[in-house]
């Protein structure tokens, strides 16, 4: 019979499609018409047809929006085959889901792409819609994808590439993504994506596979037609078959008929690869430049195995499994019509009989289904009332081959519970380390929007009852009773089977059954050590701790069902019904908890409306959980009434407090009873309590009087109406509180105090010393709640319902009483989690620095499963939380954390963000954003990432809402501390650093000073310095590269804003991001930049008052100078700039670069650059001619005739005299100061050396050398002065005092030196050098002498490994620049007039003359700029400039000295 029944069912579901199908095949291939492919064709007819017919079909596709969507529901329903999955259990990545994500997103992108009229945001779209189905695309095809086969996510994705290559108008791409398609998955392709054109490319070619198909069909359907040899090939087998004949079908015949079929099938598959290779061949065939031979049209061959042979193995073929949140935008369509039901929920139904030759090659990847006695029953009532059209097989995604719907469980089946896939499995209570595997299977099908436990519970609840239908009737199970049984009942795993109402405190137990704690509590306390239900031994004696994965399922039940999770709720017990408030409160204040923590209407007496919903109103009733007899609570009522009579009359205090404690103890016995409340809750007991309350000196008294108002309290809210009409007074339980008795936080909470209230009676640094004090609950009464978690919330209520002054300074008493260790610890507690993160995230707003005490010693995973579990205000809540904690100024520390957050929890954290982030308030996005973006770029920055791309447009899109300059703000306040430049305090110190790079360092250096004495370790201060570079790069790198730049328009909008926060925010963001792209490889971004910013930094740096903004303005032009795009540009403005430039150049070193690109402009003419203005002159004509000028550090020193040595002051009014020193007995003709600048050193022509140390309050000479000789010029170095006198050679004195003289046959006119080398100007017009290492001497320049006249070098100066000479002018060149290292003429300086003294600085070069013409050079491009005319003075006889180069001074031989400065 069981065979009969199984061959029954196989012709139901599998022969009779087959029969009608094999019809329809020869039918079709008789009738269609032949393809052009059926004739012999050159390579480019192939092509012209491929691109006409295949762009005709995506042409039909784009203009139909209707067949898309169907599409996409259609292959929506596949890809969300949740149900009908064989493994379970499978946990799959979440980076699994993003790439199916990736799928729909870039379908999404590409829909709006032809429905925009824009066409940049088209090809935006376009842009970004190629690059998410790339990703899908090019998936290896040999592998799976969350359970699901890459084939057929590749062919999918390379079908809607040809849509988008359409739009683009190359048909080219459009074809090859179409025949990639086909190659792939050539099953889906002519099944799901592309029937229509599979039929006009492939089928034609298929002839011979179709005879050889209908020929072996033939031979099995003529074996069960009777005398069905007179019958043609072409019979209809309609005409002659019916359901009995098939019935008759044998099971030999049943088996060599699905073989045919699934041979067939695979033969179509192959074969439509084979012409799909030929095809692209002919596409990727040029006739004018391929050397490959023509490409052979390739013959379709059928199979040559014989059909009694055929015995090969069926491959088991793709089973999806449970794969997407409904985030990815596959929501499949649930068919209300109980067909589409019959065989599996996961089903395709062919829905014309043009179809029918799709569905056989179906049976390719469809087994047979195992079905009971019972289903099958239920399947013949169905065929008998649905005939033949009811019975065709839908066709299944998923082989139902290997399912097996029995229960299998050792778990001994209780009377109330069928066949459980419920939570209270054995393998989920005994093996508790497979517990997270299971949670995050459950949750993986939620909604990822809302990717939290209150989304999903339903779904997992209704694909659990869903399971159990099934279980009994796999193919037939009525959607329409289960909605039925879920509406009047909850989920038989949310009910205590002891109480059988809802759990409040599930506790799974060893033996695999879940219980509510009080319940199973109270069947221990008698005695009992067995499980209720299953009678097995219990081994421990302590209950296990909450089930809160079950918990959390019941909870999100509850919100979906109030009305009927009220009726069926149990009295809650302490440990659940006292907790935190509920995810529902937090949302109706969170609103008010980050920068605008609470907005006034909530600060005003009448702020009474916190009402946490962990005391729910409770239905004073009969308690289910007690098995106490009527009759025991009858005598206890009876026992309390006596004590309660006591306690209304008794005079005396002692007989009052055992009173007391007989009633706690006798409530307790009667396990909240109605009729104990009711003696209880009268105004006359009331009072007695309310007395001992006031009264009493013993703690363990009011203690339990406080246990048994709270308890009255919430086990009716109207309690509430009877202390409030007793002479009830709150400050009566201040004073208790502030007196030492924690448990008295726990009326108050369960009162429901106002802010008012607890601020008038000052309550919260007695909170506080509850929270960090260790309390032990009595053993004799257990309190509603800990008092410490009371203290949590109500301190958490005064920092909600105060105002910012208010909950700065409670955050700031938490953290002096160095309570913040302690509530990071208190995290550990589900019920008050929510209560201390807020506090912790008041406390880090309220000082900064608290954040390194939270990040050293929080378990972050605790937060994150309140992220994951949270609804989108408390997201946003740990968003903010998470977000202080990376703003770290240690970035080691940071990228830990990031990493944390990034790694930890069942969920996978930066898809539950990118999900938020696309639904989450406005205000919010740029926090969510950033967060985002630090977990994308921890590693090295990918080519593509959604998450990133996601993150940075957000960002950008804030940027550009001008109406919203708070989102603006919050937006470039985020980019800031994605920089990586933060202080201890969390705030970012980017424009002090790039101050600091300006050569402006005052602001870098105090912060890095109190940086390190913080931290007290330089060696950390270094490793956080080289952190922080790597990171800063990694993130200018992908904010720069994004878009091609779009950050710099945003930025552009930004500064032209007229807020000057706004400004100047943006200000240091953009020189920031500037000056990061020129220090990384350029990209091709560069233009954008500059095009964008560049304009708008020249603004600044002309009409900005603020030195500081204008410094950053250079620091960008900087970068900018080295692009040759941008430097044309700023060439325009080259004269406006420069004089803005030489305010700032004497203090800061970019201005100088800046400066010299400038100069050295061939578009600028130099000397329409340059002015030069006479400044204040001094005489010193009393101490005879000036010869020699020095400019030391903003001071100069002159020497004079009479052996005078002067120290002037270099102010802007002209020299102001510090110090003068005569030591020298005649004329000082010469100083020289090496590049140390700490001595200096003076000749004269009294034969002496002396050496000076410059000192802030003046000069002292510290050594005297008597060298025998005249000294006409000098120089020096640690060990040697090298000076000349008259005659030929000079002199190396030694300090020791030993002379050698170094003969150059030359009278020498100059000297200087670098390194080991002395180069001499001659009176031949020559330059000579004299290495001291090797002495030796040689020529270094040999000038051309005139026969005229006598010519020879003057002055030569060292600088920048550049020799300057100055001397006598020949042609028109007065001097000559060489390389010192090359020996080689760098240029000349052009003057009719000989030089006589040389004065060399960073930028310009000054000759002074005899006839008192200063002629100015440019140092870089050696161009007169200026011309400086001394008249009323003698000829000058010393010069020196400054190092910035705007200030010149000239000595005379009339004792002047003469300032010029130049601007």
């Amino acid at each position: 019979m069981a065979v009969q029944h199984g061959v029954a069912s196989f012709v139901r579901h599998l022969i009779w499609p087959m029969i009608f199908q094999g019809c329809f095949i020869l039918e079709r291939h008789c009738t269609s018409t032949l393809s052009l492919f059926t004739f012999p064709m050159e390579p480019d007819d192939i092509v012209r047809s491929l691109i006409t017919i295949v762009g005709s079909f995506v042409q039909d596709r784009l203009l139909d929006q209707r067949k898309r969507a169907t599409l996409k529901e259609q292959c929506g329903e596949r890809l969300a085959a949740e149900d009908e999955s064989n493994n379970k259990d499978t946990e799959f990545r979440y980076s699994d889901q993003a790439v199916l994500a990736n799928l729909d997103w870039g379908m999404d992108a590409f829909e709006e792409a032809i429905n925009t009229s824009n066409i940049e945001t088209k090809m935006a779209r376009l842009d970004y819609a190629e690059k998410m189905l790339q990703v899908c695309a090019m998936l290896n095809t040999s592998d799976k994808t969350a359970g699901v086969p890459n084939c057929y996510l590749s062919a999918w994705a390379h079908l809607n590439l040809s849509y988008l290559w359409k739009l683009r108008n190359n048909a080219t791409n459009v074809v090859l993504h179409v025949l990639e398609m086909f190659s792939v998955d050539p099953f889906f392709s002519r099944i799901d994506f592309a029937p229509e054109l599979w039929k006009t490319l492939f089928l034609p070619h298929m002839s011979s596979i179709v005879g050889w198909y209908s020929e072996e069909r033939h031979r099995i359907m003529m074996d069960l037609i009777p005398d069905s040899a007179d019958l043609s090939f072409n019979v209809d087998f309609d005409l002659y078959l019916d359901e009995s004949l098939v019935f008759s079908m044998r099971p030999d015949q049943a088996d060599k008929l699905q073989n045919l079929e699934k041979l067939y099938g695979q033969s179509l598959d192959d074969n439509t690869r084979l012409y799909t290779n030929y095809f692209k061949d002919c596409m990727n065939y040029s006739s004018a430049t391929s050397k490959r031979p023509i490409p052979m049209l390739p013959i379709a061959e059928p199979p040559m195995t014989p059909l009694h042979e055929v015995n090969r193995k069926i491959p088991d073929y793709v089973k999806f499994s449970p794969i997407l949140p409904k985030s990815a935008g596959f929501s499949p369509v649930q068919k209300a019509k109980e067909n589409t039901r019959e065989t599996s929920s996961l089903s395709a139904t062919n829905t014309s009989s043009e179809n029918l030759l799709d569905s056989d090659a179906w049976n390719n990847r469809v087994g047979i289904p195992e079905e009971t006695e019972d289903s099958e029953k239920v399947a013949n009532a169905k065929q008998e009332g649905n005939g033949k059209e009811e019975a065709r097989s839908i066709l299944r995604l998923q082989s139902t081959r290997d399912m097996d719907f029995k229960v299998t469980t050792s778990l001994p089946t209780s009377p109330q519970v069928h066949h459980d896939f419920s939570i209270n499995s054995p393998d989920l209570n005994n093996e508790s380390k497979e517990q997270p595997k299971s949670v995050r299977k459950i949750f993986a099908h939620g909604d990822g929007r809302n990717s939290g436990y209150a989304n999903v519970n339903n779904e997992a609840l209704e694909r659990s009852f869903t399971r159990e239908n099934d279980s009994r009737s796999p193919n037939f199970g009525s959607p329409q009773q289960f909605e039925r049984s879920t509406q009047s009942r909850p989920p038989k795993d949310f009910v205590c089977p002891i109480t059988t109402q809802i759990f409040s405190d599930p506790v799974t137990l060893e033996t695999g059954q879940t219980y509510e704690r009080k319940a199973i509590e109270e069947w221990m306390k008698r005695g009992n050590t067995t499980c209720p239900i299953t009678r097995q031994p219990l081994s421990a004696n302590v209950l296990p701790k909450t089930n809160y994965v079950l918990k959390r399922l019941i909870t999100s039940w509850k919100e979906q069902h109030p009305d009927l999770a009220h009726e069926l709720s149990y009295p809650a017990t302490p440990r659940s019904s006292y907790g935190s408030p509920s995810s529902g409160q937090i949302e109706s204040t969170y609103t008010s908890k980050t920068s605008n923590l609470c907005d006034d209407k909530n600060n005003g007496d009448d702020c009474c409306n916190y009402k946490p919903r962990r005391f729910m109103q409770a239905t004073v009733a009969t308690s289910p959980t007690s098995v106490i007899s009527q009759a025991a609570v009858e005598a206890i009522i009876s026992g309390l009434k006596p004590f309660i009579s006591c306690l209304c009359t008794s005079e005396d205090l002692k007989e009052c407090e055992e009173a007391v404690l007989a009633i706690a103890r006798m409530w307790k016995e009667s396990n909240a009873d109605p009729g104990a409340y009711a003696c209880l809750s009268t105004s006359e007991a009331v009072n007695g309590f309310m007395d001992v309350l006031s009264a009493s000196l013993s703690r363990e008294a009011l203690a339990k009087t406080v246990y048994i108002l709270s308890e009255l309290l919430v086990a009716d809210d109207n309690f509430r109406d009877v202390l409030t009409s007793v002479d009830f007074d709150f400050e009566c339980l201040a004073a208790l509180l502030k007196n030492g008795l924690p448990e008295a936080a726990v009326l108050i909470y369960v009162l429901k105090p106002t802010f008012s209230q607890m601020s008038a009676h000052n309550l919260v640094p007695q909170f506080i010393q509850i929270i960090t004090s260790k309390y032990e609950d009595s053993k004799d009464h257990e309190l509603l709640m800990n008092p410490k978690d009371a203290a949590i919330e109500l301190v958490e209520q005064v920092l909600i319902e105060g105002d910012e002054n208010s909950r700065s300074s409670n955050a700031l008493s938490i953290i002096s009483a160095d309570a913040v260790p302690i509530l990071v610890m208190c995290l550990d507690k589900v019920d008050i989690r929510q209560s201390v993160l807020f506090i912790l995230l008041c406390c880090i707003h309220a000082d900064k620095s608290c954040r390194n005490l939270i990040a050293n010693r929080i378990d972050l995973c605790l937060v994150l499963e309140l992220f994951h579990a949270g609804n989108e205000n408390l997201r946003g809540m740990c968003i903010d939380f998470l977000s202080e904690l990376v703003q770290l100024n240690r970035r080691t520390l940071c990228n830990q954390i990031l990493q944390i957050i990034k790694d930890e929890g069942a969920f996978s954290t930066m898809h539950t963000l990118l999900i938020y982030l696309q639904n989450a308030p406005m205000e919010q996005q740029p926090v969510v954003a950033s967060l985002l973006l630090q977990l994308d770029i921890l590693v090295e920055p990918r080519k593509m990432s959604i998450y990133r791309e996601e993150a940075i447009e957000t960002l950008i899109d804030a940027l550009l809402k001008k109406d919203f300059p708070n989102l603006q703000l919050m937006a470039l306040d985020a980019l800031s501390t994605l920089s990586g430049h933060l202080s201890s305090s969390g705030k970012s110190y980017t424009e002090a650093w790039l101050l600091n790079l300006a050569g402006f360092s005052k602001p870098y250096e105090a912060f890095m000073k109190n940086e390190k004495l913080k931290m007290n370790q330089k060696e950390l201060t270094e490793t956080m310095e080289k952190a922080t570079s790597s990171w800063e790069k990694r993130v200018a790198f992908v904010l720069c590269n994004h878009e091609k730049g779009l950050i710099f328009n945003a930025l552009e909008e930004c500064l032209k804003s007229k807020s000057v926060d706004m400004a100047k925010k943006c200000l240091i963001t953009a020189t920031w991001l500037v000056y990061m792209l020129y220090n990384l490889p350029d990209t091709g971004v560069r233009d954008a930049a500059h095009k964008s910013l560049l304009h708008q930094f020249i603004y600044i740096l002309q009409s900005s008052k603020n030195l500081e903004e204008k410094i950053l303005a250079t620091v960008a032009l900087r970068s900018f100078i080295s692009d040759q795009g941008a430097l044309g540009e700023i060439g325009g403005y080259a004269e406006v700039l420069y004089k803005t430039l030489r305010k700032l150049k004497r203090s800061y070193v970019v201005v100088s670069d800046i400066m010299k690109t400038l100069m050295n402009l061939p578009s600028v003419n130099a000397a329409e650059m340059w002015s030069a203005s006479e400044g204040l002159e001094t005489d010193s004509s009393m101490n005879g001619e000036v010869l020699s000028l020095l400019d030391v550090k903003g001071r100069v020193l002159s020497s004079h005739s009479d052996g005078t040595i002067k120290v002037w002051d270099a102010g802007k009014r002209g020299l102001r005299l510090i110090q003068e020193v005569r030591e020298h007995a005649k004329a000082v003709t010469c100083l020289y100061i090496p590049p140390s600048c700490d001595k200096f050193y003076s000749g004269s022509l009294d034969k002496t050396i002396r050496i000076w140390v410059i000192k802030p309050e003046g000069i002292r000479c510290i050594q005297v050398h008597d060298v025998k000789e005249a000294v006409h010029g000098l120089t020096a170095d640690a060990n040697f002065a090298y000076f000349f006198s008259q005659g030929a050679g000079f002199k190396v004195f030694g300090w020791s005092g030993i002379t050698k003289h170094i003969n150059l046959k030359q009278s020498v006119k100059c000297l200087d030196m670098i390194g080991d080398k002395v180069y001499c100007g001659c009176s031949d017009f020559s330059i000579q050098e004299a290495d001291l290492q090797k002495s030796t001497t040689t020529s270094f320049y040999s000038g051309t002498r005139k026969l005229l006249g006598k010519q020879s070098i003057n002055s030569i100066s060292i600088h920048d490994d550049l020799l300057f000479a100055g001397g006598t002018s020949v042609d028109g060149t007065a001097g000559k620049v060489f390389s010192v290292s090359s020996r080689a003429v760098v240029g000349s300086l052009s003057s009719g007039f000989d030089i006589h003294y040389l004065a060399v600085n960073n930028e310009l070069i000054f000759g002074g003359t005899k006839n008192g013409i200063i002629e100015v050079w440019l140092k870089e491009r050696l161009t007169r700029v200026v011309s400086i005319k001394m008249s009323g003075i003698g000829k000058i006889t010393s010069m020196a400039s400054n190092a910035e180069g705007d200030m010149l001074f000239t000595g005379s031989s009339d004792g002047k000295i003469q300032a010029w400065e130049l601007h």
